[in-house]
């Protein structure tokens, strides 16, 4: 593994190789903005395993993306090498904002910068979670680009949440065919409530090797990754994804109102031109979808 060769990778050569917190929001910008967050791999490709040197291999060298394993595990090792203190934590699927799994399927990093203070940190939810660290107090307001979120804790786990945004179209997009294109265009960005969890976290600090179970469950297990085919690209003025054979792209309005600009119902022949187009992706595999919207 090389630092100078991921750091290419996701364009962040000038960035002062220090434990700032400037520092630290610039490398999670730079990861989220080159370095999709994909599962296409489990649809004609080869899954993973849990080594870190593998998944530099793909992501630096192959040029792929990664899910939270993958983006949070290259993440942490960046940041050990520029001087920050990393713990690694176990993270927890919270449904309806009422219960959560009982078996993790994500991994959440705490920061220490250089002055003490403490910064969770998350590159690989996918795209309706923060992007920027966000401080560890709780119950205190904090807004980046994409939202505005806040900690708590709840059932024993720190919990993340986020506030409902409003949900706008562009003019010339067409009206959606079904519900599912519908509700998949809103995602995470609206809720019942004012306030939706996003996840929880532990307090207990992990090593890599602890990941291993969760992170098999994740491809073979988790109902969402497995059926689905989910490719998340993003950046401070907004994000785009392809769902299955679905593609959005929407623009940060403010941190209260999001947009959607693009809609696209892709044929099965135009998947790996998106990929290409939009992602920056070149999967060397003919894609086998489980899920196709007509």
């Amino acid at each position: 593994m090389n630092l100078d060769g991921l750091l290419r990778r996701v364009k962040a050569e000038d960035v002062q190789r220090c434990a700032t917190l400037e520092t630290l929001n610039r490398l999670c910008m730079c990861f989220v903005s080159n370095i999709p967050f994909e599962t296409t791999d489990m649809f004609g490709g080869t899954k993973k395993t849990w080594d870190l040197a593998s998944i530099y291999k793909i992501v630096v060298e192959e040029r792929r993306g990664g899910f939270c394993f993958d983006l949070n595990g290259l993440l942490q090792w960046v940041l050990k090498e520029f001087g920050f203190e990393v713990e690694l934590l176990k993270g927890y699927v919270c449904e309806n904002s009422e219960t959560f799994w009982d078996k993790s399927d994500h991994m959440t990093l705490m920061v220490t910068i250089e002055n003490g203070d403490k910064y969770v940190t998350d590159i690989g939810w996918g795209g309706s979670s923060f992007t920027l660290p966000l401080e560890m107090i709780m119950d205190v307001v904090q807004s980046q680009p994409n939202g505005v979120y806040r900690l708590g804790r709840k059932d024993g786990l720190v919990t993340v949440s986020k506030r409902k945004q409003t949900y706008i179209q562009a003019e010339d997009i067409k009206q959606f065919e079904s519900e599912s294109e519908r509700s998949i265009a809103l995602s995470n960005d609206t809720g019942d409530g004012e306030w939706s969890i996003v996840f929880g976290f532990t307090e207990t600090c992990y090593q890599l090797i602890d990941f291993q179970e969760s992170h098999d469950y994740a491809q073979f297990e988790v109902d969402l990754l497995v059926n689905n085919l989910i490719v998340i690209l993003q950046n401070e003025k907004g994000r785009k994804f392809l769902f299955n054979n679905l593609f959005y792209e929407k623009e940060y309005i403010n941190p209260d109102t999001i947009k959607l600009n693009r809609f696209k119902k892709c044929r099965l022949d135009e998947m790996h031109e998106i990929l290409e187009e939009e992602f920056n992706l070149k999967p060397n595999f003919q894609l086998k979808l489980k899920t196709f919207v007509e």
